[in-house]
């Protein structure tokens, strides 16, 4: 059948040092479990491990590390897996570990304690004991709950080979008291037992058994002790004895008692549950089971002969539940109910026991595991971690993981193996994904960026050297075609006038350059970046500039006429790096000097051009900060006069009292207005025609401005341009406030005419009030009360300067107060306006038009409170997402099913 699980190839988690005895030393592990206050025991995701004459060693499985570390003697070897549990106290920070170890040397057998206390600064203290036992080999060690609040653990529990069963005190391992298992079940049969010794041991609380093992039987708890402070641990053994040569095996529940709360009258070890189990292969056969108990389902798992035999506990007699061939299996862990996953030295399987199937089998690749041989000589599956779907597993000496995946949506909880499970999920079908089409550059799939090879740099030095050579015997019109096959950029050809288009200017004057087809900044294509700096470098230069005392390097611009100068401005190349890479040697490394290189580039393409157009294809090409937006805007603002070289008398715009009754006041007043509107005239003459490349330069560079950070602006400002050019912003700023008609009002008829102008764009105003408001922040608190950011007129002052600036901003407000307010008055009715047109509600008026002549002065009002979302759609969708377009008696039937109920008006026509 199909199956929902996958197990996965092992991976190692650690590699565990080989015992010293490599002939009859041992690896034995465990789980490690975690105890709090209050809560019962609970299994952590840790693992701790023996290895003969060696260490004992705690690891993280999750995270794939070494916890700690307890080294023993060489001559020890261990007869049980350790036992490790780590306390969390509520009324201290620092947690604990107890390790005990079970030990034999020379037929002598202890048990040894570990004890960690890790404080809260990190630091960790450890000592350890050891406790000589008088007893045969330990087979399993657990421990008990504490007895009482002020102790940190429980008593020991010891489970001996021969039956022997130890209580030790969990802090300094003092004997309480020992017990023999085998008289009690000597006391359950008939006969005498001649050999005995416990093949299994568990232990759990009694609230687990209660409600597991014995939730069918609850009267056996009867026998326990009645006192209220005895401390109880239950354990489970499957002993293995012979009488009168018959070998039986039994399954035996014992309490064991807390050595310091038992009273001297007290039963230390009291018998629950005494019963014989069978198996099913041959009794015949000297391989020993294997068995596990699950308490909580009341299970008993064994396996023998690649067989798993599932008995039913919760019963008085064992009953075998079911049983399952697992093929050639020498170990097995239970993962969750009901599912088993058995291993052999070669293959894997998970197994239902419930309904009898596999669910996933797989065969085991041991390549990346470091064996010996071809495939290692034992396979120890020791724990499930269900929180990581991980089953922990000892391959000789290596520590692996196999990860079970489940199901990706198992949804709700079912009963899972039926065969009805497998219909429809032999085949996956997968439905292609769209994939995104992306067009490739060309010229990344010939030359990827970063792979420089030795072939590529001598081809690049040949080039580059003869591009030299055209350039020092002034054939220019050779060099910059060299240039132009690199750049991928079309000739521009010419009609000749015979009208043969074919011919170029190839074969015209040397000095003549033929002109370039310029492209969209978005069509040019990607070129080596090695040409482009080779191209800076030719057309740039920099010379050594005395400024005072002291000297710098200025940049210089050596071929201004040239095509491959208009390359770099409009493919966008002219950025501050690669003006650095180029001169890497000659400009200073400092991000400080990047105002004096932005300042020289953009003098130099100003010079160029009287026009300005090469900065405007500059601007619109290239990715500029605020130092080169800055610098740009002053040199369009010096060409267009808005910067003065004296000093400017304009620190008014609008006065601050309109309404004296002065007439000396009226007379200024009326003279600033001249003053104003002589400025303003100017201005306009500049920034009226939106076709000049200054204009466009300058409002490019605005937007620009305005969409870096604020406070990076601002810094910009203090740092690059002088307080006057600030100042003089300002006042453009201002210019474009009242050129705009931001602060003239809505209603009122003495504004002056602006027809022939187009109305500015709404976010205009947002770019003017931000810039402004950084011009402001850039003088500083300082300049304005100090007068240092108007000390360049001659009576003005500040306070006056800044409530002639409140002034016009509080009318831009005011403004557009009175375009939101005449907003809602007529939205509404534009939008029902539209609404009905795009809906076809109007076709109704056009079969047969009424006209009525309404007398009152009410009537004459605009009609508000219409719903357009009440109007139906041209447009319906039907079954199957199809849009389709609704007829003409649909529309009708729509439209008067949303028709009130009649009522009797009485109309004044």
């Amino acid at each position: 059948m199909a199956s929902e699980y996958r197990i996965h190839k092992p991976y190692i988690l650690a590699h565990l040092p080989k015992p010293l005895d490599h002939t009859k030393g041992n690896i034995v592990a465990r789980e490690v479990y975690g105890q709090r206050d209050g809560q019962k025991k609970r299994k952590r995701t840790e693992l701790v491990v023996g290895v003969d004459g060696e260490t004992t060693s705690i690891y993280d499985v999750p995270a794939s590390r070494l916890v700690t570390s307890y080294p023993i003697p060489p001559q020890e070897s261990f007869t049980c897996p350790p036992y490790s549990v780590r306390v969390r106290r509520n009324n201290t920070t620092d947690a604990l570990r107890y390790t005990f170890i079970a030990t034999a040397d020379n037929g002598a057998h202890k048990i040894t304690l570990f004890k960690d206390v890790a404080h809260r600064d990190g630091k960790t203290t450890s000592n350890s004991i050891s406790q000589v036992l008088q007893t045969s080999a330990v087979q399993y060690i657990t421990c008990s709950s504490p007895s009482s609040q002020s102790a940190n653990i429980g008593d020991i529990i010891a489970v001996c080979e021969d039956g022997e069963v130890v209580c030790l005190s969990g802090e300094s391992l003092a004997i309480q008291w020992s017990s023999s298992s085998k008289s009690m079940l000597q006391d359950s049969v008939a006969t005498a037992i001649s050999e005995f010794h416990i093949e299994y041991a568990l232990s759990g609380s009694t609230a687990e058994f209660n409600e597991g093992l014995f939730k069918n039987r609850p009267e056996v708890f009867s026998a326990l002790p009645k006192a209220t402070d005895s401390q109880v641990e239950l354990v489970v053994l499957i002993s293995k004895s012979l009488s009168q040569n018959v070998e039986n095996r039994h399954l035996i529940v014992l309490a064991a008692v807390s050595g310091s709360s038992a009273s001297a009258d007290v039963q230390h070890l009291v018998p629950l549950d005494i019963v014989p189990i069978t198996s099913i292969a041959n009794q015949d056969n000297d391989e020993s089971p294997i068995y596990q108990v699950d308490v909580q389902s009341g299970l008993l798992l064994q396996l023998q002969q690649g067989a798993i035999g599932v008995y039913d506990l919760t019963g008085a007699v064992p009953k075998l539940k079911s049983s399952i061939e697992a093929e050639n299996a020498q170990t097995f862990v239970r993962l969750f109910k009901p599912f088993i996953l058995a291993s052999s030295l070669n293959s894997i399987g998970l197994y239902n026991y419930q309904y009898r199937s596999i669910h996933s089998k797989a065969s085991l690749d041991w390549s990346e595991i470091p064996t010996d041989g071809e495939t290692p000589r034992s396979c120890q599956l020791i724990s499930y971690l269900r929180s990581q779907d991980t089953v922990v597993a000892l391959v000789d000496n290596i520590l692996v993981t196999i990860q079970v995946e489940p199901p990706k949506n198992p949804g709700k909880r079912r009963k899972e193996g039926l065969l009805i499970d497998s219909i429809g999920r032999g085949t996956g079908l997968e439905v292609p994904s769209k994939k995104m089409r992306c067009e490739v550059s060309s010229e990344f799939t010939r030359l990827v960026p970063g792979t420089l090879t030795s072939d590529y740099l001598v081809q690049f030095q040949a080039e580059t050297e003869a591009a030299d050579r055209l350039l020092a015997n002034n054939e220019l019109n050779k060099w910059e075609d060299v240039l132009r096959r690199k750049f991928n950029v079309p000739k521009k050809t010419t009609e000749l006038p015979n009208g043969d288009n074919s011919k170029t200017l190839e074969g015209s004057d040397a000095q003549e350059l033929p002109e370039w087809e310029w492209l969209s900044r978005s069509s040019y294509p990607a070129v080596d970046r090695r040409w482009i700096i080779y191209a800076i470098t030719q057309v740039f230069s920099v010379d050594i500039k005395e400024v005072g005392e002291s000297t710098r390097p200025e940049l210089r611009l050596v071929l201004p006429e040239s095509n491959v100068t208009t390359y770099l401005v409009v493919a966008g190349h002219l950025t501050l790096s690669n003006l650095r890479t180029a001169f890497r040697d000659e400009l200073a490394p400092e991000a400080s000097d990047n105002r004096a290189v932005a300042g020289d580039l953009i003098r130099s393409l100003a010079d160029a051009d009287l026009s300005l157009t090469l900065l405007l294809n500059y601007l619109q090409a290239t990715k500029l900060g605020e130092v080169e937006l800055l610098l740009a805007i002053r040199s369009l603002m010096l060409s267009m006069d808005l910067i003065p070289e004296g000093k400017m008398d304009a620190t008014k715009l609008l006065t601050s009292e309109p309404h004296a009754d002065n007439s000396g006041k009226d007379d200024d007043i009326e003279m600033d207005l001249d003053d104003l509107e002589r400025k303003i005239a100017v201005t306009e003459h500049y920034l009226g025609d939106d076709s000049s490349s200054r204009s466009r330069g300058l409002t490019l560079a605005f937007t620009k401005l305005w969409r870096l950070p604020a406070v990076s602006t601002v810094k910009a400002l203090r740092t690059t341009v002088s307080t006057e050019d600030i100042m003089s912003l300002i006042y453009l700023l201002r210019v474009e406030l009242l050129r705009g008609a931001w602060t003239s009002l809505y209603i009122d008829p003495t504004s002056f005419d602006s027809e022939g102008n187009e109305p500015p764009p709404d976010g205009v105003i947002a770019l003017i009030a931000d810039l402004l408001g950084r011009c402001l922040d850039a003088v500083g608190a300082g300049g304005w009360l100090f007068n240092d950011a108007i000390s360049w007129a001659d009576k003005a002052e500040a306070s006056d300067f800044l409530t002639a600036l409140r002034l016009e901003v509080t009318a831009a407000l005011e403004g557009i107060e009175e375009a939101v307010f005449l907003n809602g008055i007529l939205g509404e009715t534009v939008r029902f306006g539209n609404a009905a047109q795009k809906g076809g509600v109007a076709r109704a008026s056009q079969n047969k038009s009424m006209l009525f002549q309404v007398e009152n002065r009410e009537s004459k009002l605009l009609p508000l409170g219409l719903k357009t979302k009440s109007l139906p759609t041209r447009e319906k969708v039907v079954s199957g997402g199809e849009v389709m377009q609704r007829s003409v008696r649909e529309m009708g039937h729509l439209i008067s099913q949303k028709v009130e109920a009649y009522s009797l008006e009485k109309l004044s026509i």
